[in-house]
């Protein structure tokens, strides 16, 4: 270490903080008897950058002045040894020739430096993992997941998937097609919860993709909101057509009155219909989000069922 050279790269301006950096850590090696000649592993240990980015900015600090590279060989075996650095603050410093080349008479840097084995580019620290674009590249396929293959036992869902495919429309583009079949699950996910799949699936899949859509659909998840709610909606009807045919002929509604009350469908209240959805919906449901007067709401309009309820913990 010389604090001689420490103190000249602390007093040089107009470099980035990282060609700075990577200055005094050059400096911090030097030897005032010996002169500096760090491994380019232990220079980019230092300053905690790869070896191709010291690469730059040394070529930075050569092409400023600062500093000047001399390649050295070994007298026997003539391979490579560590690069003699000059500092500009020794004495002497000026640009020489490069002994084996030749290059360098000018201000320029010696060519041959820029093919230097720093260039090492398998050293940088920047992560190469492959960049995952779909559930199945990320091995999310019902083969690699113990939780789809519990579910692929019943029903057929391969079956279920093709009549989901078939009842697409133009809002299903031949991508998007090829990414949601890793999502096959969520269509088991639909059965195993009651929802019919001629009833309650196929028509609202038509539905939502009837138009093209600009952004791809990659996961059979972005029906089941709706598909919750038209099930909600169809039970619901089912129960009061029942209902209405054992209590026989009801009070008669006054000529003009509306036939159910405003804000609702079927006579059932539209906040009702939304909160049958998202427990029926399979997302997580936070069991503070309901009271008790909502809860037993719920059960009479039978959106949905106490077992239902109590697999949310909210019964």
């Amino acid at each position: 270490m010389s604090h001689r050279a420490t103190n000249w790269a602390i007093q040089q301006r107009g470099l980035a903080p990282a060609t700075k950096l990577v200055l005094w850590h050059l400096c911090d090696r030097h030897n005032p008897d010996y002169g500096c000649f760090p491994s380019q592993d232990q220079l980019a240990a230092d300053a905690e950058i790869s070896r191709a980015s010291l690469n730059v900015h040394l070529d930075k600090l050569e092409q400023a002045g600062l500093i000047r590279r001399e390649r050295r060989l070994d007298d026997d075996t003539k391979r490579q040894r560590t690069t003699r650095y000059f500092l500009g603050f020794e004495e002497g410093f000026a640009l020489k020739p490069c002994p084996d080349s030749g290059h360098g008479s000018t201000p320029e840097p010696c060519p041959d430096l820029a093919k230097s084995r720093v260039q090492n580019l398998d050293t940088n620290p920047v992560s190469k993992e492959p960049v995952i674009t779909t559930a199945r590249d990320a091995g999310a396929t019902r083969e690699g997941r113990a939780e789809v293959c519990a579910a692929d036992e019943d029903p057929d869902l391969d079956a279920a998937e093709a009549a989901c495919l078939a009842a697409c429309g133009d809002g299903m583009a031949p991508a998007a097609r090829a990414a949601i079949t890793a999502t096959t699950a969520t269509i088991g996910a639909w059965l195993k919860a009651g929802f019919d799949l001629d009833l309650d699936v196929l028509p609202m899949i038509a539905e939502r993709t009837a138009k093209a859509r600009g952004s791809p659909i990659r996961t059979w998840e972005y029906f089941s909101q709706a598909i919750a709610a038209r099930h909600a909606k169809r039970i619901a009807q089912a129960a009061r057509s029942q209902g209405a045919g054992e209590a026989g002929a009801g009070p008669a509604v006054a000529p003009g009155s509306p036939a159910t009350a405003p804000g609702s469908q079927g006579g059932i209240p539209e906040h009702l219909l939304r909160l049958a959805a998202w427990i029926n919906s399979g997302s997580y449901v936070p069991p503070s989000a309901f009271t008790n007067t909502t809860r037993d709401a719920l059960l009479r309009a039978g959106l949905v069922t106490e077992a239902t309820l109590r697999a949310r913990q909210i019964y």
